[in-house]
């Protein structure tokens, strides 16, 4: 089982989901509330290796926008 496609997507989907709720949470505390279109860009993020980069990124952003536009 865990070497099935399925399994392997749903813990993917676990792990990416994790790290939008952590880049919420470190953005909040960095930047204040996010907006709802921050929100809505934040769910767009499918990359697991972006929103990585991200973590790295965000004591050098200076906006909820700079943090967004990690690549």
């Amino acid at each position: 089982m865990r070497e099935s496609s399925t399994y392997q997507y749903i813990l993917d989907e676990g792990r990416i989901e994790e790290a939008r709720k952590l880049m919420r949470r470190l953005g909040y505390k960095r930047f204040g509330k996010p907006s709802e279109a921050v929100n809505a860009q934040l769910e767009a993020i499918s990359d697991l290796e972006r929103l990585e980069r991200m973590a790295e990124r965000v004591l050098d952003a200076t906006s909820w926008q700079e943090f967004l536009e990690t690549a």
